[in-house]
């Protein structure tokens, strides 16, 4: 798998039906090693290990039912009170970030109203934080810590 700039991590992957699988820490289970898995896999730990995240209370492609259809957001962050409060949306490295990819965040948070928005290829890393004085996203250039805004927060 590709390089990315986020942390290294002990990971568990084994083989089977010529498929790699890798550990999901949260799922506990095995899951198939895509491009996108391995990003997933590396931010999940990020939080974990460097964030200070609980990992009991993040969700990995949860679905989020519309009217008409539902979504899974690759990574929901919720507060012990169980309330969404950061959605992580993982692209593979080789996708290039987009205001499209923010317009899909935009579609997934309608329905859950979190006050930090994550996106990452593994390679670069944005994220945007909810001013509700403006009543608006805004950019930020660090992940928050879950307990706060820390200056350890990776950089984007």
């Amino acid at each position: 798998m590709m390089p990315l700039t986020l942390p290294a991590f002990d990971f568990k992957i084994k083989q089977a039906l010529d498929k790699t699988y890798i550990l999901d820490l949260v799922r506990k289970k095995y899951v198939l090693l895509t491009p996108e898995e391995w990003v997933r896999q590396h931010m999940l730990h990020y939080l974990i290990d460097h964030l200070a995240y609980p990992k009991g209370l993040c969700c990995l492609e949860k679905r989020i039912y519309t009217a008409d259809r539902y979504y899974r957001p690759d990574i929901i962050i919720c507060n012990k009170s169980g309330v969404a409060k950061m959605m992580v949306e993982c692209k593979a490295p080789y996708i290039t970030l987009t205001n499209e990819t923010l317009g899909q965040m935009m579609q997934y948070n309608r329905q859950l109203m979190v006050d930090h928005l994550v996106v990452t290829n593994g390679i670069n890393h944005f994220c945007w934080q909810w001013e509700a004085t403006l009543n608006q996203f805004r950019a930020i250039s660090y992940i928050p810590t879950y307990q706060g805004i820390d200056s350890s927060s990776l950089v984007c």
